[in-house]
């Protein structure tokens, strides 16, 4: 009998038509002799939307999929559709698979989602994936962890606009130039630039403004390697890939990089041209934030190198395409991996059911009635 899987995209976030890709392509690729699989696409202003016309990249062009698809919710463990002024239930759900890139999304916001209505979870829940939403409070895990990352000044834009010329010394004195500059909750390079000097350092964190209130100014280093390395669990067992080098002709993998000059058709070195102690430690590190932060599901750590040394550089809990570049030299492939990922997920939520759940401890029968001065 067929399992069905909710599998989530979109998101009100700046990546959304990137996390249609990865969720079109995760919908497609499920077993179809063991999963049914059920799209629900977030957009950009909250709505849901289900239907099989989502399984179809085109019908996101023009917004067809208002016409195609239907407004969906989630109650009681199961989707529905609106028709007209009724609901239709359409399935009991018995898992989630979360593919939304970026905040709404892939920062804890859908793992909430899911614990709320009860519903397995195929990805990392909410703790794992609102820290490293964070780029400041990942700074502070591999700190607690003894990995190695880059010095930073952390700026809040209320605090900004009050003493901006206090954070500008700040990271003048603490970092130098140059530095780069992130919104904190962003990724795929939205928002980032560098700065050379104090009037591209105050255009930057304008720049960053435009995208969080909450930035990241960070020591750049003009020699550097970017290197990537993904992991997820399969029963007992941590599966981490080999390290892969993107190239990049500008000062840091952009966007344009990523998705829009040949997407994973880009220049890489896969396995990545690095010794054996850089490749291990990468993969040391890269274990230990999974473990201790207990994530689910694919994730990828992003590192640089430079001057010999590694520094953890950030965790995506949902990666573009879920990385299964870094698994599979096959897009077809990747169906097994899926399939993993889903029995991981129900088994996990499995062993969570297991657990004691207080219920009618007396505390309400015992208080006092609304109104009654207490004596």
């Amino acid at each position: 009998m067929q399992k069905n899987v909710l599998v989530f995209f979109g998101g009100r976030s700046c990546e959304n038509e990137v996390s249609i890709i990865t969720g079109v392509m995760a919908a497609n690729l499920l077993d179809e002799t063991k999963y049914r699989a059920y799209p629900v696409y977030l957009t950009q202003s909250g709505e849901m939307y289900t239907g099989d016309a989502l399984l179809d990249v085109s019908v996101y062009r023009q917004k067809q999929y208002e016409q195609k698809a239907e407004r969906a919710l989630l109650a009681d463990g199961k989707l529905f559709c609106r028709r007209g002024k009724k609901l239709k239930e359409l399935c009991k759900i018995d898992v989630g698979l979360n593919c939304c890139h970026g905040i709404c999304g892939e920062d804890g916001a859908v793992s909430g989602l899911l614990d709320v209505n009860g519903i397995p979870n195929a990805s990392p829940d909410m703790a794992g994936s609102a820290v490293f939403m964070d780029k400041a409070m990942t700074k502070l895990i591999a700190k607690a962890l003894g990995i190695k990352a880059l010095p930073f000044f952390r700026i809040a834009q209320p605090e900004y606009r009050k003493r901006g010329a206090m954070a500008i010394r700040c990271i003048e004195e603490r970092l130098g130039y140059p530095v780069i500059v992130k919104p904190a909750r962003q990724g795929s390079s939205i928002g980032i630039s560098v700065a050379e000097n104090r009037e591209q350092l105050a255009k930057c964190i304008e720049t960053g403004f435009a995208y969080d209130t909450v930035l990241l100014a960070e020591k750049y280093l003009s020699q550097r390697r970017e290197i990537n390395c993904a992991a997820y669990r399969s029963g007992d067992e941590l599966i981490v890939s080999e390290c892969e080098e993107p190239k990049t002709e500008n000062k840091f993998l952009t966007f344009v990089d990523k998705y829009l000059d040949g997407g994973k058709d880009r220049a890489s070195d896969f396995p990545a041209k690095i010794s054996a102690a850089q490749a291990d430690r990468i993969k040391g590190y890269t274990k230990l934030l999974y473990r201790r932060m207990n994530l689910r599901g694919i994730v990828r750590a992003d590192y640089i190198i430079s001057g010999g040394e590694v520094y953890f550089n950030e965790m995506n809990t949902v990666p573009g395409s879920l990385a299964w570049y870094l698994f599979c030299d096959k897009m077809s492939k990747f169906s097994n991996l899926l399939s993993a990922l889903i029995e991981q997920g129900i088994s996990e939520f499995s062993e969570r059911q297991g657990k004691k759940m207080l219920q009618n401890c007396g505390v309400l029968s015992g208080a006092p009635a609304k109104g009654r001065k207490r004596r």
